[in-house]
């Protein structure tokens, strides 16, 4: 099920009536189910049976990666809350991380070292209007103890369930709400959409995170009632996904699941499409950089009659440069730097949402009367068949993208999840697929025409504001299941050839899916920019894919739709990328294009001027959220603002004015090198047919690059200065610790990733207990380090609440003085640091996509493709005493620098009495604010 609802994912870290048939184990309901009438998809093949008590078994093997994915979805949202307590089901997600009776502590603490990586999306629970679900991913060995716990928070969370963790909790939801909401540009947006598609007293007609009013009335007996109606066997579906053996799965699920009681039989609310009798008009003064003004309608609910059709209108609208509204309004007329349109169907009614973004000086007025007509066009005329054959394959496209994942944010588990809970069956996905493949003309036409040709819809306008003040189960289950034998995980391996011309190929053949992930890197990073031009490897990048010597940029775009997919293009501070993901099929034609936008790039004018547009707009935009400038700002203060990694990518407002076509088409031909080139495919393709394509496509390429930029050491700032830049109102202050770090080709590097897993680089981790789950002054800390080929820096960062900065600000200064040395890392942490790296790496090669990218993470810093083996070994041999010392080493407190970014009338008295340093007033860009 697709929901806009998802943009704001509300996670731990983003009527008919249900009657139990009376039967015992032996007559459990069971169906094996194989989705094959497609003929050319996936086959995707899983039994689904019935316990006693009514929870929903499903299982699916899939033995990719030695891995096992635990999916629970309890169908129970904010739908089903009451009056008064909005908020409770996404506050209740929460309290499941509080800990059970017999894993009583914080869950993340337990799950991480059985191997579940957050930062891979292998563990969390989100909330949205229907269901709330549980997921972890987990070496296979560890099954047992996956099930053990969630089984666990199912049969004895109330059993401790306290004030203290209610208030706890509490408190993070609500800074969930400040960070998500209330402290980003048009962060109300969607809660706009929804108080208004629709009417009062609608199931959907308030937002799934809730009110702060609400959560504050929320008692520990609301809690306890919604538990035991809600959270039971009977209202579960399990999926279990990856790499298991059935049958012993069935054991488990049986022995700690299987005396669970059953909970009360439950109504259903019914579907609920409301109608608009009127237009309703919202006029919204924010603190935006660009005035927007966003669409809603009422739709069709998941897998009704229009909900395909209305999924194609959305791609044929806003997807690609000649998608209607595109092409209008941000292509040909430039009034607009976005557009987007997506159908949102959840599991009773729908809502379709377009917005629009206009450039500084647009009018809005004129973007909204184009979205009319061209809304009016396509229902009146229809699509053409190009479009709507595009659409399709498209939308085919990303459907089996999806299917890489066993579970997680998307992937197999949710979709088996997402069937049987809303349909009943698990067995959708060929239904999925044909109901999209059939949507004639004519459908989509009829669709545009009932739901979206009508003045009946909700308009909410942004405007930009000046910045002014104002019961128990059977078993023991206090008996913890051992951790499995860890079995070794191998990466693949990275198969590689070189071209004549200087290019390398690096290939990682798999078959689960028909696709291949396809990334070609070249040395030409924003660390080359010129100085004065910051900004011109990612602007150069950006229009290359706008026009080669043989076609346009629709053409381009166009081309690559009919294929399915869509080119995108990146740079960081080494390496500018050119990449797609493609169906095997439809691999050879992609590639031919990427090969001319790579070698043939003709950067027309118009196309630089209207991608400036889109920057300079997007840099204004940046300069509203706090997130954004902080990760800018940072980077100077750590390497200096003129050091080639201190440099922000994108540039500068003035800089992105300055660069010309030659500028561009210089840098091009400078840069742009097979020798300094990386081809990377992953995938359903051989080395040698790889090869074969890579020369077919880019043989004809030549040259050598330019000697390598020379990297001075970094300049830093400010190590013991507190910056500070301003933004008044801001519901949230966003701290950043910023410290050095080694060049990713160091020896500190494995030691050091150790040490930031203990320090903040888990959800368990040091930080994120004490600021989060202890003091609950922010919805998340964590800490990461960023590695370039010379140099690299160390940043803890998180946004905690205007009213705590202070008291934040204490916590950040001793938890770096604790992993400096004060209180060093224990053997216990490094052997938990350990067991969360290790039998989470699996976890990384999941997606083909995200093979590519760590291989394309070894060719820039010239380390071996071997290091993809040999990590677990790395991090395994890292001492104790070795693990101290780099954190020692590069944590010292006198080398740190604090950034804050928030309003100052609140905080600033605070920061100072701290007297942690020199405080210096910064802008946005970072400059210097002269004191007044």
């Amino acid at each position: 099920m697709k929901s806009w609802r998802n943009l704001l994912v509300f996670s731990v870290i983003a009527v008919a009536l249900v009657s139990l048939p009376a039967v015992s184990q032996d007559t459990a309901k069971t169906a094996i189910g194989r989705s094959n009438s497609t003929g050319d998809m996936p086959k995707i093949e899983f039994e689904k049976y019935t316990l006693p008590n009514g929870l929903q078994v499903i299982l699916h093997v899939d033995r990719k990666l030695p891995m096992v994915h635990v999916n629970s979805w309890y169908h129970v949202g904010s739908k089903n809350e009451r009056l008064g307590r909005t908020g409770f089901a996404h506050l209740f997600e929460h309290m499941m991380f509080e800990g059970s009776k017999d894993a009583n502590g914080k869950y993340f603490t337990f799950i991480e070292k059985a191997g579940a990586n957050l930062f891979e999306g292998g563990v969390n629970g989100t909330t949205n209007e229907d269901r709330t679900n549980y997921f972890e991913s987990v070496p296979s060995a560890n099954l047992e103890y996956a099930l053990w716990i969630e089984s666990d928070r199912l049969a004895t969370l109330t059993d401790v369930l306290t004030k203290e963790k209610l208030d706890n909790e509490r408190e993070i939801v609500k800074n969930e709400r400040r960070q998500g909401l209330e402290n980003q540009p048009y962060g109300r947006a969607f809660m706009l959409i929804t108080e208004n598609v629709f009417p009062s007293g609608h199931p959907y007609a308030h937002t799934v995170i809730g009110s702060h009013e609400d959560l504050t009335a929320a008692s520990v007996d609301d809690v306890k009632d919604f538990f035991h109606t809600y959270y039971t066997p009977n209202n579960l579906s399990l999926a279990v996904t990856g790499d298991f053996d059935p049958a012993e799965a069935k054991k488990l699920i049986e022995k700690y699941y299987g005396s669970i009681p059953v909970g009360p039989a439950l109504d259903r609310p019914k579907h609920w499409v409301p109608k608009l009798s009127t237009v309703k008009i919202i006029e919204v003064n924010d603190h935006v950089a660009q005035e927007r003004t966003y669409f809603a309608w009422p739709s069709p609910a998941f897998f009704d009659r229009d909900d395909a059709p209305l999924d194609l209108t959305a791609l044929i609208l806003t997807d690609g440069l000649s998608s209607r509204l595109n092409k209008s309004l941000v292509y040909d007329k430039q009034i607009c730097s976005d557009v987007v349109s997506f159908q949102s169907s959840s599991e009773i009614a729908g809502s379709f949402i377009v917005w629009a973004t206009a450039r500084p000086g647009a009018s809005l007025a004129e973007a909204e009367r184009i979205t009319g007509e061209e809304i009016a066009r396509l229902a009146k005329e229809g699509p053409t068949p190009e479009e709507l054959s595009r659409a399709k394959s498209k939308w085919e496209f990303q459907y089996i993208t999806g299917l890489e994942r066993i579970g997680g944010f998307g992937g197999k588990a949710d979709l088996l999840n997402t069937y049987n809970v809303f349909l009943g069956n698990p067995d959708k996905f060929a239904a999925d697929v044909e109901r999209h493949r059939t949507v004639a003309e004519d459908d989509l036409r009829g669709a545009v025409a009932k739901w979206l040709d009508t003045p009946n819809r909700v308009v909410i306008r942004f405007h930009p504001e000046s910045f002014q003040a104002d019961t128990r189960a059977q078993i023991d289950r206090a008996k913890v299941p051992e951790f499995g034998s860890d079995r070794a995980f191998l990466a693949p391996n990275v198969k590689t050839a070189k071209l004549e011309n200087g290019m390398q190929v690096f290939v990682v053949e798999r078959k689960d899916l028909p696709k291949v992930a396809v990334r070609l890197a070249t040395r030409a990073g924003t660390m080359a920019d010129p100085e004065g031009k910051e900004g011109l490897s990612s602007l150069a990048a950006g229009v290359m894919k706008r026009g080669t010597n043989s076609k346009k940029a629709i053409q381009i775009d166009d081309a690559l739709g009919d294929l399915g997919t869509s080119l995108d293009a990146s740079a960081d501070r080494e390496t500018a990328a050119l990449n797609f993901e493609v169906l095997k099929r439809n691999l050879a034609p992609a590639l031919a294009i990427m090969a001319d936008v790579a070698m043939n790039p003709s950067f027309p004018l118009d196309e630089l001027q209207r991608e400036r547009k889109i920057r300079l707009a997007e840099l204004a935009q940046a300069e509203t959220e706090p997130g954004a400038i902080s990760a800018r700002v940072s980077a100077m203060l750590a390497f200096g603002r003129n050091h080639p990694y201190g440099r922000p990518s994108s540039g500068y407002p003035s800089t992105i004015e300055k660069i010309a076509r030659e500028d561009l088409a210089h840098f091009h031909q400078t840069y742009w090198k097979p020798d300094g080139s990386a081809m990377i495919f992953v995938g359903d393709i051989s080395l040698a047919e790889a090869t074969d394509l890579a020369k077919r496509s880019f043989g004809a390429w030549k040259g050598t690059p330019p000697a390598p930029i020379s990297v001075p050491p970094p300049q830093p700032a400010g190590p013991g200065k507190v910056f500070l830049v301003n933004r008044q109102d801001a519901a949230q202050t966003v701290v950043a610790e910023i410290l050095p770090a080694p060049p990713r080709s160091n020896t500190d590097y494995y030691p050091l990733e150790l040490a930031n897993t203990v320090w903040g680089g888990a959800a368990g981790a040091r930080l994120g207990m004490n600021i989060r789950e202890d003091k609950g002054y922010s919805y998340g800390v964590f800490s990461f380090p960023s590695y370039h080929e010379k140099s690299g820096m160390w940043r803890a960062s998180g946004g905690v609440q205007t009213n705590k900065t202070k008291e934040a600000l204490v916590e950040f200064e001793k938890e770096l003085k604790f992993i400096a040395g004060e209180k060093p890392i224990t053997e216990k942490e490094l052997t938990d640091a350990r067991h969360t790296l290790i039998r989470g790496y699996a976890q990384q090669f999941e997606s083909m996509d995200r093979v590519a990218g760590q291989i394309k993470e070894l060719w820039t810093f010239g380390l071996p493709m071997t290091d993809l083996q040999t990590e677990p070994e790395e991090l395994e041999k890292a001492t104790l005493k070795s693990v101290n010392a780099t954190a020692e080493k590069y944590a010292k407190p006198s080398g740190a620098t604090l950034l804050l970014v928030g309003d100052l009338a609140k905080i600033e008295t605070g920061v100072r009495e701290l007297n942690l340093g020199d405080v210096v007033l910064l802008d946005a860009e970072g400059n210097p604010v002269p004191k007044k």
